[in-house]
């Protein structure tokens, strides 16, 4: 009997030291992603503080062209992005299909979607073109329309949901996790106000989306299987039957499991364009009303300024940041010159010279003819970021080779009012040092597409790169290259049960026993 009870509790203590350690250590993997989750991108926050008090439990105002963040309630907290997934499936057939290309619809995407879906009437074996599937998926919300995209992007379904989370990661997503091309049906897929704002503004870039997401109704042409149908778009704004005049376009975002209503606006007002994304609403009316109340926000405290006047504004050395340079000047034009298309927004009585701005540089691997984004200029105010602008390398003759672009490029990023050479004060450089000689030679072997009788410049001689520059990271090697957050979490988070767990068996089945074998020798001997 007495070693039955050792057994048993030896046993019981093995369970127990086994539940705390995986408690701890679990517990521990899931603070780690949510910690690194949030490390990996940088959430911007809102250059405001306060803002309209309204009923969702988590929302978000971002300025399109710059990027900031003009209004924010619990931004990066995790809840159900129902329909609003849609944009995400949206964003991935723009990116990896043609309009043209046509989506013919499986059994699993009819039958398997779950219940309580929307759907348009499309059948199996059915036939559509993919310009048809996003009006389809974007005015009408239909779920196996959604369905069939992932499957036709993704080859199989669950390659889709791969790329769905690593594209959300590009972007600077902080907390999703994508199941589902449709997000609805039952799945439980969760991801954040911020992330779907991120998605929100990338969409902005195809002049296709903004047709589709402005569409009040849509008619489907005649397919293989049926006649034409016409679709009525689900966003109130957009299809009139409520009225918000700086509405331009829409997705709306339908009934979460909670009984909760989600929405995303895009609306326009003195030359700013806004998205709303509100999520966790009571009901459906309520999720117009608030996104009413944040983008009057934005658009009451907020401005939108052109490139081109805040380069004027913040520092008269720094604008036209190549400008003093032969290097980059053709005689009609810079071949390096900032995006003229972004924006910079600010609060609507802040003195834009109050602007602060870094640069961070990127170089291609390989130059192409047309524009290169080489690098980008970064604003902020007061800490907050609230715009950003591509720097572009373009030459119509002909490319630099990287080792050319690499010796003459840095030192660019030096204002006028730095050098002796240019008439300031501060740094002494030899001018001659800092611009080489260029000479044009034949290139031997030039690259494909590119001009055979276009010469290769080269320089004289090859500076060393000035700590002025902050230069982006290196590309992660090494085994673990490639692997998301959480998988690198789980992956510690196993090794460390393993470290614990395998001295806990050593103690409790060997350790333990030889001490109680040792004594009971001793007590016998007694």
């Amino acid at each position: 009997m007495k070693y039955r009870h050792d057994i048993r509790f030896r046993l019981c203590a093995f369970a127990a030291v086994l539940l705390l350690i995986g408690t701890a250590v679990f517990g521990m993997s899931g603070g780690i992603r949510a910690r690194t989750a949030y490390a990996d991108g940088e959430v911007a926050e809102p250059v405001l503080e306060g803002g309209p008090q309204i009923g969702a439990k988590y929302a978000v105002v971002m300025e399109i062209g710059s990027g900031a963040v003009l209004y924010a309630k619990n931004p990066t907290d995790a809840c159900s992005p129902m329909s609003l997934t849609k944009l995400l499936t949206a964003l991935l057939t723009l990116e990896n299909l043609s309009p043209s290309d046509t989506v013919s619809f499986s059994n699993q995407a009819i039958n398997g979607i779950g219940t309580n879906v929307t759907r348009v009437g499309i059948v199996e074996n059915e036939r559509i073109s993919v310009q048809d599937a996003l009006y389809a998926m974007l005015v009408a919300s239909a779920d196996e329309v959604s369905y069939a995209l992932g499957e036709k992007v993704g080859g199989k379904i669950k390659n889709f949901y791969t790329m769905m989370n690593d594209r959300v990661a590009k972007l600077g997503g902080v907390n999703s996790n994508f199941s589902s091309a449709t997000g609805t049906g039952g799945t439980k897929q969760t991801s954040c106000a911020y992330d779907l704002g991120l998605i929100a503004c990338a969409l902005t870039q195809y002049p296709l989306f903004n047709k589709i997401a402005s569409a009040s109704w849509y008619e489907i042409p005649a397919t293989n299987l049926k006649e034409n149908r016409v679709i009525a778009q689900t966003h109130q704004f957009i299809r009139k039957t409520k009225k918000y005049e700086y509405a331009t376009a829409g997705k709306s975002g339908g009934q979460a499991d909670d009984k909760t209503y989600s929405l995303c606006t895009y609306a326009e007002r003195e030359g700013m364009t806004v998205v709303a994304i509100v999520l966790g609403c009571a009901n459906s009316d309520s999720s117009y009303d608030d996104s009413v109340s944040i983008i009057n926000y934005a658009f009451e405290n907020y401005k939108a300024h052109a490139m081109k006047e805040i380069e004027n504004a913040v520092n008269e050395d720094y604008s036209g940041l190549f400008d003093y340079c032969p290097m980059f000047d053709d005689g009609n034009g810079d071949l390096v010159y900032i995006d003229r298309n972004s924006t910079v927004v600010l609060p609507r009585n802040a003195d834009p010279s109050s602007l602060t701005k870094t640069v961070e540089y990127s170089l291609p691997s390989e130059y192409v003819h047309g524009e290169n984004v080489i690098g980008r200029v970064i604003y902020s105010y007061r800490g907050h970021r609230v715009g950003n602008a591509g720097i572009i390398y373009n030459n119509p003759e002909y490319p630099m080779s990287q080792t050319e672009f690499d010796a003459v490029w840095p030192y660019f990023l030096i204002p006028p009012s730095m050098l002796a050479s240019q008439g300031g004060s501060g740094v002494v450089i030899d001018n001659s040092y800092l611009i080489p000689t260029i000479t044009i030679t034949p290139s031997p072997t030039p690259a494909e597409g590119n001009d055979p009788e276009a010469g290769t410049l080269s320089p004289t001689a090859t500076p060393t790169p000035l700590p002025l520059i902050k230069k982006q990271p290196e590309p992660e090697t090494g085994p673990l290259a490639g692997w998301s957050v959480r998988a690198k979490a789980r992956l510690l988070g196993a090794a460390i049960f393993l470290v614990t767990f395998i001295p806990c068996v050593i103690v409790i089945c060997i350790v333990l026993p030889k001490r109680h074998r040792r004594r009971n020798r001793v007590t016998k001997r007694l």
